[in-house]
């Protein structure tokens, strides 16, 4: 393990503890105390007790770990099952050219970051400064690095209406009221390229699609993910008594010459 990098720490029971590794710095929960000097000495997979003689594993967070567990949040975030469909249905490939319109805390920028690899690029933008602040020290906790240094990431303040690059591969828009932008979505995006917007309410949807069809869009379809987790205890094997249900809607439209 190095120094400044984060490390989780998973206990019997399954709970998760992610922290960054500071020599000096002692981990503390209410299973007792462990030096991260000694973390530091281990490798990832490998077992460590604490002054009360708990066991942990030490691995490295999973991005979907630290966007549930660690990232700070001021806004409803885009949870990982959702974060999937997205990257699937709207087809987001490696060197991909990606505007990405609502920020937030940032936990669908770190997975567009991935995606469109270092021959993409991102274009994450948000019109609130406190959520560009807030996704910035997320996207660079999780990096360990300074925006400036993640060459595939353009993050900054500002309206769809104001954006001057053109020819996106994929637009993904997390607004309130995406068709106020269709207009200029068409100006943004290639012919064929993909709009993706992210909505949790019925009435949203069906505004959206019946303005998207007279600006020269398609319908590709209207897409709801929900997740249910299976427990394994001894021999017996059943689901959880908590479901991921509904968390919001995908619509997924299409841009064609008129």
């Amino acid at each position: 393990m190095k120094e400044g990098e984060l490390i989780l720490l998973k206990d019997k029971k399954g709970k998760k503890y992610i922290f960054a590794l500071k020599k000096g710095e002692v981990f503390v929960s209410d299973k007792g105390k462990i030096s991260h000097d000694e973390i530091l000495k281990k490798k990832e997979g490998e077992k460590i007790f604490s002054s009360k003689g708990e066991q942990f594993l030490i691995l490295k967070p999973t991005l979907a770990d630290f966007v549930l567990k660690k990232l700070k949040r001021i806004s409803q975030i885009i949870y990982p099952k959702d974060v999937g469909q997205i990257l699937v249905l709207a087809d987001i490939f490696e060197g991909a050219k990606v505007l990405e319109a609502g920020t937030g805390s940032g936990a669908l920028t770190l997975y567009l970051i991935r995606a469109v690899g270092e021959k993409g690029k991102v274009y994450s933008i948000d019109e609130r400064q406190d959520m560009i602040e807030t996704a910035t020290k997320n996207i660079e906790q999780f990096y360990q690095k300074k925006i400036e240094q993640i060459p595939n990431l353009i993050l900054r303040k500002e309206n769809v209406s104001e954006i001057k690059e053109k020819d996106f591969d994929r637009v993904i828009l997390d607004l309130p009221n995406p068709w106020h932008y269709l207009e200029k979505v068409k100006e943004l995006l290639k012919d064929g390229g993909i709009l993706a917007c992210w909505l949790p309410t019925v009435l949203q949807v069906f505004e959206l699609t019946e303005k998207a069809e007279k600006q020269n869009f398609i319908l590709e379809g209207v897409f709801e993910t929900l997740q249910r987790e299976w427990q394994k205890r001894k021999i017996a094997l059943r689901p959880k008594d908590r479901m991921v249900a509904h968390t919001g809607f995908l619509i997924i439209l299409r841009k064609i010459k008129p």
